[in-house]
């Protein structure tokens, strides 16, 4: 089958020869509304991560079913709604996650691995991406017995062009609004970009501060929240925000840093189109707060 055929060679280019990849599918068709380079995405961040799991090799397996879920059936979330599911299964036999990380995997910028070889943002995009296909993610491990990753898509019933829904209209927490992400990680720029495109916002980024300044000026009347990170080159985030203040007094921002606020800096909440969020973060969290600062009047 297609997509079989295309996991397998995706995969082939980022494992090793030391680990053995399996797949295993029931016969018949498998119809998602899917953006095919996003799901690509998200298997190349889970092999990815396998493959730092078994540095000494092992198996990496990939299972594919379908799934029917009644009204009385247990279902793996409490807010899965009954109906035909897709179920992808990632399987390895690596080093396993500990029990104290596994409420934080899908934060993003945590990392349990060393500076310079992970910036924490693998598992948070692929949340954000299975989120934006409305889907749903379960991960289970315990040390030394590999990680399990179950991913719930919803099935399609027949491959006719008028039962697809365009993603832009899933119903999700935001109705199209504009958000300007600044931050200079590009990383980081980008697993917060997939976030709010998951909850259904529009998304401008820029680099820098004064990248951000030049695309305010321009879509100022568009813009309803600015995410930024404090510490960045050129111009920094509460710098930013005056600047911002100087075009449009009624500007909304979130600060994102990794460091506790500063003093000086703790009056900007008082205006109360500011906040701050200390990464890494809680992807609720998150979103929790760009409603609220999204539909603060």
């Amino acid at each position: 089958m297609p997509f079989v055929k295309e996991l397998d060679k995706l995969l082939v280019r980022v494992l090793p020869e030391t680990i053995r990849l399996e797949l295993t599918y029931q016969p018949g068709s498998y119809l998602v509304n899917a953006d095919p380079t996003r799901l690509q995405q998200v298997f190349m961040n889970l092999a990815v991560n396998a493959r730092d799991a078994m540095p000494e090799g092992g198996i990496l397996h990939f299972g594919l079913e379908r799934l029917h879920l009644g009204a009385a059936d247990h279902t793996p979330f409490a807010d899965l709604p009954p109906g035909d599911w897709i179920r992808i299964t990632v399987r390895d036999s690596g080093s396993g996650i500990a029990d104290e990380v596994m409420p934080h995997i899908f934060e993003p910028f945590f990392t349990t691995k060393p500076v310079g070889q992970g910036t924490g943002l693998g598992l948070a995009q692929v949340y954000g991406i299975i989120r934006q296909h409305d889907g749903y993610i379960d991960a289970r491990s315990k040390l030394g017995q590999g990680a399990t990753f179950q991913i719930y898509l919803p099935a399609l019933e027949a491959p006719r062009e008028e039962t697809f829904t365009p993603l832009e209209a899933v119903e999700s927490a935001g109705a199209g609004e504009t958000i300007l992400v600044v931050e200079d990680d590009a990383a980081a720029r980008e697993a917060m970009k997939v976030l709010l495109e998951a909850n259904n916002y529009r998304v401008l980024t820029a680099a820098n501060g004064f990248e951000a300044l030049q695309i305010f000026e321009l879509q100022r009347t568009t813009i309803a929240l600015v995410v930024s990170d404090i510490v960045m080159p050129q111009m920094g985030g509460v710098k930013l925000y005056h600047a911002l203040r100087e075009i449009w007094p009624h500007v909304k921002v979130l600060f994102i840093t990794g460091h506790p606020l500063q003093e000086e800096n703790q009056a900007l909440l008082e205006s109360g189109n500011v906040n701050w969020l200390q990464k890494p973060f809680a992807v609720p969290a998150f979103y929790q707060m760009v409603r609220q600062l999204v539909g603060a009047k």
